[in-house]
């Protein structure tokens, strides 16, 4: 009994040491790659939306999630296959959001539950083993719809998925890992919890447990249940419990157990004040790019609404008001719309005459430029990659603010064709709304990187004032 006391001890140091590393370094770095995996994913789920090939979930905002968990598994069928794929993977990126939104990542709260839950999400679709021969329905059908994009002859759409599916895979199996490590850290605090709770009141002997090893079991849960009130009992551990403390291999097994959670003297990495912060620019631009595809999906949507809108105004009143702005205008060729939104600043309703041909070609050109971000390897990132710290930095802030601006006139114009159609053509008139929030997303995580940035630069400005020309971490 005293050499489990001193094991116990020992062991309880080591897991202290390791849950902290864990909180410092680890869970944070789990957290990021979850942020990637979710972008990675949407990356291929906007081509696909933008290819026709899945379309947008109905019941998207039906969905009401309170925890992660994982979507549909069940079986269907070849015609099905569309509907499913698209239903699927909107509540799988749904969940996504909740996990990098709402959930903590600590040891606390990363429960064996929870851990559970997650390698759920992460094997939905397996992409460390993505092919259309997988033995998984939802992984074989969404390789053969991404197939169908890489055998066409859109190459940039092809580049796009193959480097979305190689980042999953990476960004896959380092998620694989981390959880893996939080995993057994959680299962030795368990045998640990269990020694110090349940084990000392048993008087439990080494032959006893050897010979009647099932009644020896018995005796820990009747105990746990007393003293552990709901909490889960995992019979798998506690064996290994009893095999550690009383088996003839016991010495080796414990042996083991404390090598895996051997203290490591972590070397203080050395941080110059002069450090880049650019990578947080570059997550920054990626979030963004998540914008392009929808925002093209808009200016389609508002340019057909546009033209049912001026096929159908054919009034004097119409006519007239065209006639003059060419008289007094003759400069003026396009479309103008007035259009009303709320000032952010003051709160105030005001109105704007849109050039709206301008508007979408314009607007156009930017959503064209923010999909070409999403690919690593293509000459825009890469130009992005190869700019000076503070330039890079510039392109990410007026992206942001002038994509904010667009949602506003987005918005009203949205607001507008349906104020404006007749009362016949309103079922026809297209609304953008979908597209609006997904837009938005991409801004307020893209907003949350800039500020990030901002935040680091700010750190690194006032040690450099304090004299302090180096940091450690």
């Amino acid at each position: 009994m005293e050499d489990s006391q001193a094991y116990a001890k020992l062991l309880e140091d080591r897991l202290d040491a390791r849950r902290e590393r864990l909180d410092r370094s680890d869970l944070p770095r789990l957290k990021e790659s979850f942020k990637l995996f979710q972008s990675a994913f949407q990356g291929i789920q906007q081509v696909l939306y933008k290819k026709g090939i899945i379309h947008d979930d109905p019941y998207k905002y039906d969905l009401k999630i309170s925890e992660v968990t994982t979507p549909p598994e069940g079986p269907f069928t070849e015609s099905e296959k569309i509907d499913q794929i698209s239903m699927r993977a909107s509540q799988l990126d749904s969940y996504l959001d909740f996990l990098n939104n709402y959930y903590q990542f600590s040891t606390e709260f990363l429960t064996m539950g929870r851990i559970k839950r997650l390698l759920g999400l992460t094997r939905y679709f397996n992409f460390t083993q993505f092919s259309e021969t997988s033995t998984s329905q939802n992984t074989r059908a969404l390789a053969e719809l991404a197939g169908m994009v890489k055998k066409g002859t859109d190459q940039l759409s092809s580049g796009l998925i193959a480097e979305s599916l190689g980042q999953l895979d990476r960004i896959t199996r380092d998620i694989l890992a981390m959880l893996k490590e939080l995993t057994a850290y959680h299962r030795e605090r368990y045998k640990l919890e269990v020694r110090q709770l349940v084990m000392p009141g048993l008087g439990l002997d080494q032959t006893f447990v050897i010979t009647h090893r099932e009644d020896a079991l018995r005796q820990v849960k009747r105990k746990f249940v007393e003293v552990a009130g709901e909490r889960p009992f995992y019979a798998e551990l506690v064996e290994e419990l009893l095999l550690e403390d009383f088996s003839s291999d016991g010495q080796s097994l414990r042996d083991a157990v404390l090598k895996r959670f051997e203290k490591v003297e972590e070397k203080k990495a050395e941080r110059s004040l002069e450090k880049s912060f650019k990578s947080v620019i570059l997550d920054g631009a990626r979030l963004l790019s998540g914008a392009g595809y929808p925002l093209e999906d808009a200016l389609a949507k508002l340019s057909e609404n546009s033209t049912l809108l001026e096929s159908r105004n054919q009034s004097m009143g119409a006519k007239l008001r065209r006639m003059l702005k060419k008289l007094f205008s003759p400069e003026s060729k396009g479309i103008f719309y007035e259009i009303e939104y709320i000032d952010p600043v003051t709160s105030q309703r005001r109105s704007e005459s849109l050039d709206f041909g301008r508007f979408i070609d314009e607007t156009g050109k930017r959503a064209r430029l923010l999909s070409s971000l999403i690919q690593r390897t293509g000459p825009t990132y890469k130009r992005m990659e190869s700019m000076p710290e503070d330039q890079a930095y510039k392109f990410l802030e007026r992206n942001v603010e002038e994509l904010q601006k667009t949602l506003r006139t987005l918005a009203a114009l949205d607001e507008f064709f349906k104020g404006e159609a007749l009362p016949e053509d309103k079922g026809r008139i297209r609304s953008v709304k979908s597209e609006l929030t997904t837009i938005k997303g991409a801004v307020i995580k893209a907003n949350q990187k800039k500020h990030e940035y901002v935040a680091q630069c700010e750190e690194r400005e006032q040690m450099r004032r304090l004299g302090i020309r180096d940091l450690t971490q």
